[in-house]
């Protein structure tokens, strides 16, 4: 296994070693962070051959996609696993069980109640473990909203059958979410204890494992300069590599302005930003947005943990510089130009190019909106140093300590404080904060 490229491998290692031993694991990510390629490859032939090598005995996997499931109910979720359950092996089956595992699904679909229902899927499961000559491990995919709306009821049915052929049935679920957390309450949920020690969450993806997902694309413009691109702007993030490579593979120029902007501002990873976006909890965004904004102010150290376990914050620092700049948009107010500086004196808010900075101190916030009332105007030191300090201190306050302030200014209203857009000197005459971004 160690000489193939396989998604997320060490994981992949783990979970192997959690099958061996009989025990079920669950996997956490938010969509498009790779758990259903997972999934799948522990359905591939490969995949089953290695775990029938480590545990000594001869098994099958069932890929169980939630989503075809017709409704969401405890009866689809039954019907959907035993019609897995046929596609997979039906063919290999003896026929006796083939036709007993068919004559139960019919009766799951036709049944006029939950219990008809969940009496059904208890015997084909049982017929299957008990005859099968085979352990069977069955990959639960997208089992989100089929979970939470699972009654108590079936969940302890779920979990006894588990307990009955722990010896012969393994089960893998992946969700966006803790199975606890999906609950929405407390909730002694005999099942999520399966896993309480065998929960994963997704990781980033590896330099090499992205490198595969790039080449596999066959892009004519993605050279390995902006291979290199795709990885640092997708963060390890497998839709949003995959959306920045739609925009830097299919086009052959560069743009007017820089890539970076260009690949924040296109459909694509604009929508798989959104995408991130709406599977946050309300917390979990307003925490986001707080620490791209407010960066000085930090986050306390229970939040920074839980943004890491879904992954959205590494080493400090939010995943993808991409998903960062849409996080820092989303929080313009929906009057302000996607151009130039505005200032709220109301509230002390200030947003340049559409994007609210961050909290400025008392003296960076007297400098700005003297500049702001002046747009466009020259305004020299003298009038700065009476403006922002006072005129009392017109004989204390050297140069030096104006430039300091405008400096400490540029860096939080300037992408690029070295090469200003808004807040310019005139040599010798003093600052101006322009309306319109210098060329």
């Amino acid at each position: 296994m160690k000489d193939i490229l396989i998604p997320f491998p060490e994981l992949a290692e783990q979970i192997f070693s959690h099958i061996k031993d009989g025990q079920c694991v669950s996997l956490i990510g938010l969509s498009n962070s790779g758990k259903s390629a997972l999934m799948r490859f522990l359905a591939s032939p490969l995949a089953v051959e290695h775990c029938q090598k480590i545990r000594g005995r001869e098994g099958v996997t069932v890929y169980v996609d939630c989503n075809r499931a017709v409704a969401i109910s405890a009866q689809a979720f039954y019907e959907v696993v035993i019609r897995s359950i046929l596609e997979r092996i039906g063919e290999e089956l003896q026929e006796p069980l083939a036709n007993s595992l068919r004559d139960y699904h019919q009766s799951i679909t036709e049944a006029a109640n939950a219990f008809s229902a969940s009496l059904s899927f208890n015997l084909a499961l049982t017929d299957l473990c008990e005859d099968f000559d085979r352990d069977i491990c069955l990959l639960l995919d997208e089992f989100d909203e089929i979970y939470a709306a699972l009654d108590d009821r079936a969940l302890l049915n779920l979990r006894a059958l588990y307990d009955r052929f722990s010896d012969r049935l393994v089960l893998v679920t992946a969700t966006i979410r803790a199975l606890t957390v999906l609950r929405g309450r407390e909730f002694a949920d005999e099942f999520a204890e399966l896993v309480v020690h065998s929960t994963y969450p997704l990781p980033a993806l590896r330099d090499n494992e992205m490198d595969v997902l790039l080449d596999d694309l066959g892009l004519p413009f993605l050279d390995e300069k902006r291979k290199k691109l795709c990885k640092d702007f997708g963060g390890g993030h497998p839709g949003l590599v995959y959306a920045t490579a739609q925009v830097l593979g299919c086009s052959s120029h560069e743009r007017k302005d820089d890539l970076f902007q260009f690949v924040a501002r296109e459909p694509q990873p604009r929508a798989e930003c959104l995408k991130i976006w709406n599977q946050l909890t309300e917390t979990e965004a307003e925490a986001l947005t707080s620490f791209v904004l407010e960066q000085e102010a930090g986050l306390p150290k229970s939040q920074m943990s839980a943004l890491e376990r879904i992954g959205m914050i590494h080493d400090g620092h939010i995943f993808s510089p991409v998903f960062e700049d849409f996080i820092a948009r989303r929080g313009r107010r929906p009057d302000i130009a996607d151009e130039g500086v505005y200032l709220d004196t109301d509230s002390g808010d200030v947003w340049v190019d559409g994007i609210r900075i961050p909290v400025l101190t008392e003296l960076e916030f007297k400098l700005l909106s003297l500049l702001y009332e002046r747009m466009d105007k020259v305004t020299d030191k003298y009038r700065i140093v009476t403006a922002v300090w006072g005129e009392a201190y017109l004989g204390d306050v050297d140069d030096a300590r104006v430039e300091k302030l405008v400096s400490r200014l540029r860096s939080k209203i300037e992408s690029d404080p070295s090469n200003p857009r808004y807040l310019v000197t005139l040599r010798g005459r003093g600052y101006k904060l322009l309306s319109r971004a210098a060329s």
